[in-house]
């Protein structure tokens, strides 16, 4: 009776282990979601923006920014060791977005007709 009570103990105890590693750790990528922006000091004054940061197919990021004045798909986007670039056109200008992430915030340009126009955010968690 002991031997048996022993052995089932053992097993229960190599089940509870066994089953505590096998969850599996999903890693969320950082940069993905939505972010807010604000551009600074533009002819325009502020500009409010929302940047889209998704994942396609071929494993290479896409970036779409939308604000009052339209919404503009990000061209040549990447992001490189918490790097990010990409451009987008509006009036038949290119104006080029780059910056730094850091942690849940987002510090960079907008860069167009020969100006640098600082570009502040942070990422919108959702609930």
């Amino acid at each position: 009776m002991k031997k048996s009570q022993v052995f089932l103990g053992l097993i229960a105890l190599i089940v509870v282990f066994s089953c505590g590693s096998l969850k599996k750790t999903i890693k969320v990528d950082p940069y993905i979601g939505n972010w807010s922006l604000l551009i600074e000091d533009t002819p325009q004054g502020d500009i409010a923006t929302n940047l889209v940061i998704s994942m396609m197919e071929d494993g290479n990021y896409s970036g779409t920014l939308s604000s009052d004045m339209g919404s503009f798909e990000l061209d040549d986007f990447e992001i490189i060791e918490q790097k990010m670039s990409g451009t987008f056109y509006y009036q038949q200008i290119d104006f080029d977005v780059t910056g730094t992430f850091e942690d849940m915030s987002f510090k960079g340009y907008v860069s167009g007709m020969g100006e640098d126009f600082k570009a502040n955010g942070k990422k919108l968690i959702e609930e």
